[in-house]
């Protein structure tokens, strides 16, 4: 049995992409906030980002938690850096490390400002969850 997570963005549309057997649930929030330094765009997530895994570990524990994820995103759209800056639920480095090893593989449309690419930085809550 294949589970689907599903991510939505900005009010983009969703993605959905196999990650695990069994009943899981891995998702961003719509409340991911960007913030630019002043602009006509905020950086915008292409939709062929991948999703993150699941670690098994933390999966057969049941553990559950929602993490945030603070990007730096260049002026090529790409993440120059990514910082876990909080928690909702349980506290656990391994979703800790799969949420930023995903993330860091995002690639965005970046945010612009009078018609040129700038930097900016884009707050992503990843919300994992067994099904249990």
């Amino acid at each position: 049995l294949a589970v689907v997570g599903s991510f939505s963005l900005l009010g983009y549309r969703t993605l959905q992409t196999p990650v695990a057997a069994g009943p899981v649930s891995i998702t961003t929030a719509d409340t991911t906030s960007v913030v630019s330094v002043a602009g006509n765009r905020d950086a915008e997530p292409l939709v062929s980002n991948p999703t993150p895994a699941y670690p098994a570990a933390a999966l057969n524990a049941g553990t559950e938690g929602n993490v945030i994820v603070r990007l730096q995103v260049d002026a090529n759209g790409r993440v120059s850096h990514a910082v876990v800056v909080g928690h909702d639920g349980g506290i656990d480095p391994a979703l800790d490390q799969a949420a930023i090893e995903a993330l860091q593989q995002w690639r965005f449309q970046p945010a612009m400002r009078d018609g040129r690419a700038i930097k900016s930085v884009v707050q992503v809550p990843v919300e994992f969850r067994t099904g249990r």
